[in-house]
């Protein structure tokens, strides 16, 4: 494989400066789809920005080797574009090489640098936002939550495989709600072969918003009752199944955080199974706690999710009110994904990597679904769209 270490030898200004072809094709993106569907300058703004994080982040704010999966994909990212890797090989490896060929087929000419995915990443954040609005999904809070959300910035900014997993689930969810679930299948696909979980947990989702019809009724709460009680009842039937994999999952994910094996609190029984997931579904949406932060990342990190947590509670509070048949099958959806992973999951940073695309789906489809436009008296004044339709 091509020596890619020389770039470490250019110095911090001289990484920066091989990366300025993938920095402004960012910008250029940015400009010329905001021109053209006349989006506000204030949003285009923070969309600048987000193209200008990758300079801030690796090598500033966090050493290079703190995302030490981000190197992997740079490596087979090269492999293939060199030509040392195939397609084929790389479609039939792992998730890694899988990623890395996604990577590669985007319209960018090189990666140098352990930066440069990050620009990548950077630029499919952007065509996000521009897809969403201009399929009107955005309302005002969800689209400033979108634009400001911290740990979205922070994870699409990074040369990681999770914003094509962000993609993908958003893709998937947006077409569903469209009815075209069969369009939907290509992103479930994808996503399947870079993070099979997140696929278990958002295809039976979307199935059932399919089959019952819920982006026209909506889920009753007897319904969502009954649904609790039927996955729990399923938990406890295949607890006999599922538990040893479940413990095999979180002795490793325990030990690979740095704790040690014989720590591990194995679950042990089918209702100590069903209740873990519930309590640890909670936890895992709202750790860490102030007290439980032991450095400045992890202290900033509390203070994201205290008003993470109000905005959700916010949001709730007004689609309860205004259409909670909706709501219910948000707050299933939230009340699965958290679970399986707050099962698994003991790492901060990695609850906060794996948290924020729900999150997001989250706030961005309560608020479309059940039109939340505000939840304080104060409304978005400066708000302004035309010809807005709404996609339900």
């Amino acid at each position: 494989m091509t020596d890619l270490n020389w770039i470490f030898d250019t110095g911090f200004w001289g990484m920066r400066f091989y990366d300025m072809p993938n920095f402004l094709i960012c910008v250029v993106f940015v400009l010329l789809a905001g021109r053209a569907l006349k989006v506000p300058a204030s949003y285009q703004g923070v969309l600048l920005f987000h193209c200008a994080l990758p300079l801030m982040l690796n090598g500033v704010l966090f050493s290079y080797g703190y995302m030490p999966d981000a190197f992997k994909y740079w490596w087979e990212f090269n492999a293939i574009r060199g030509g040392e890797l195939s397609i084929y090989e790389a479609w039939t490896g792992g998730t890694v090489e899988r990623a890395a060929l996604y990577f590669s087929a985007m319209p960018f000419p090189f990666a140098v640098t352990p930066l440069s995915l990050g620009f990548f990443n950077s630029f499919l954040y952007s065509a996000l936002f521009f897809w969403l609005y201009r399929k009107n999904v955005f309302t005002p809070i969800s689209l400033w939550f979108y634009l400001l959300y911290p740990s979205l910035a922070l994870y699409t900014g990074m040369g990681l495989r999770d914003t094509f997993i962000f993609v993908f689930m958003i893709l998937a969810v947006q077409w569903t709600r469209e009815g075209r679930w069969w369009l939907a299948t290509v992103p479930l696909y994808l996503l399947y072969l870079i993070k099979f979980q997140n696929f278990f947990i958002l295809g039976p989702i979307l199935l059932l918003y399919s089959v019952f019809g819920i982006r026209h009724s909506g889920v009753s709460g007897g319904k969502a009752v009954a649904v609790l009680i039927i996955a729990a009842i399923t938990l406890a039937v295949i607890s006999p199944i599922a538990l040893p994999e479940i413990n095999k999952f979180r002795s490793a994910m325990f030990v690979e955080d740095g704790g040690n094996i014989e720590d591990v609190e194995l679950i042990g029984s089918p209702g100590e199974f069903v209740a873990s997931g519930l309590v640890s579904g909670i936890y895992f949406l709202a750790k860490p706690f102030l007290w439980e932060a032991s450095n400045p990342l992890q202290l900033i990190q509390a203070a994201e999710n205290m008003l993470v947590l109000l905005l959700l509670a916010l949001i709730v509070r007004v689609a309860w009110k205004q259409v909670p048949r909706k709501l219910m099958f948000w707050l299933l959806f939230m009340a699965l994904a958290l679970s399986v992973y707050g099962l698994v999951v003991f790492n901060y940073g990695t609850a906060a990597r794996y948290r924020y695309p729900f999150v997001v789906i989250f706030v961005l489809f309560v608020c479309a679904d059940c039109e939340v436009r505000r939840f304080l008296s104060v409304s978005f004044r400066g708000w302004r769209r035309s010809g807005l339709r709404r996609t339900a």
